[in-house]
């Protein structure tokens, strides 16, 4: 079964709750994600970074459905080699949740083979929760921030360079890609904007996270590629590295960028928000996600990231 698959059949079994970012009960968020060694990160990882990592994920989840972060439970599975290093790891997750204020109130201890974290992170619906069911045909679709960092670094992450504007390039990429940022303060800013109809996460990469987006709403989207805003030096350096931009851009997981609906001109979502954000293209009446390149247009199909694709 693909990832898609399972969630359809968790769905079944369990509750019509799931699909969303996170599940919405009683004004309150609810969301968890895993972390796992050698699948997720691997042991040359600081642990600083894979405890930042591993909240930010969690947070950003919280900040697609607008809400801002109350509580987290934290779970271990520890190899040996992690319990040597367990009070770094603790220290690490300390100081992130102090940085997004948010509480770490419990969880889970255990033994495993590899580094295993889970965490349940729980927000407040501060004005109403953002879903992904909401977007309208007519619509425009944007993206809150440059994105195709955080897969380029994946691909650089030990890639000796000669050039010291590389070097910073490749640092810069790493970055975004084992120390992701979450949108929460934009999360909150847009469920304050009555005009704002839908938002995800891009977890997954641009292709599969649009299409579950439209997939949920029902609509199809036509997108632009000239007006996708890419990561800065991506077009200049990418290639001389062996990055295919378009692959990272279209189809990249792990940005934690906002992806989202608003009938609102890209002008006017910025003077609100007090930050650009960038309109891409248009939900639609048709279903599929076309994209448009060079005057033609054509399928977008989802290939992003799938656990088990």
């Amino acid at each position: 079964m693909t990832e898609a698959q399972l969630v359809a059949r968790a769905k079944e079994l369990f509750s019509n709750r799931i699909g969303d970012d996170a599940a919405v009960i009683d004004g309150q968020i609810f969301t968890a994600d895993m972390l796992v060694e050698d699948v997720d990160f691997t042991r040359a990882t600081p642990l600083r970074l894979v405890a930042r990592k591993a909240l930010a994920v969690n947070l950003s989840d919280l900040a697609a459905m607008g809400a801002a972060p109350m509580y987290a439970l934290l779970s271990l599975a520890l190899p040996a080699w992690a319990i040597e290093h367990a009070d770094e790891l603790l220290t690490s997750f300390a100081e992130a949740a102090k940085q997004h204020g948010i509480e770490i109130v419990g969880g889970d201890f255990s033994r495993a083979e590899k580094l295993t974290i889970a965490i349940t992170a729980i927000g407040r619906v501060v004005t109403r929760p953002l879903l992904r069911s909401g977007a309208k045909a007519g619509d425009r679709v944007y993206v809150s921030r440059p994105i195709g960092g955080s897969a380029t670094g994946l691909q650089l992450i030990g890639k000796e360079l000669p050039s010291y504007a590389e070097r910073e390039f490749v640092e810069s990429a790493i970055r975004r890609q084992l120390d992701p940022e979450p949108e929460l303060a934009l999360g909150v800013a847009l469920a304050n904007i009555a005009e704002v109809t839908a938002c995800i996460d891009i977890s997954d990469g641009l292709s599969t996270d649009l299409h579950h987006l439209c997939d949920a709403s029902q609509c199809g989207a036509e997108i632009e590629r000239e007006r996708i805003p890419i990561f800065p030096d991506l077009l200049a350096y990418g290639p001389k590295l062996g990055i295919r931009v378009s692959e990272v851009v279209l189809h990249g997981g792990e940005e934690y960028a906002l992806l989202f609906t608003s009938s609102l001109r890209e002008s006017e979502m910025s003077r609100l928000l007090g930050r650009p954000v960038y309109a891409i293209g248009r939900m639609t009446k048709e279903r599929g996600v076309v994209l448009k390149e060079d005057g033609v247009a054509r399928l977008l199909e989802p290939r992003g990231y799938d656990h088990f694709g």
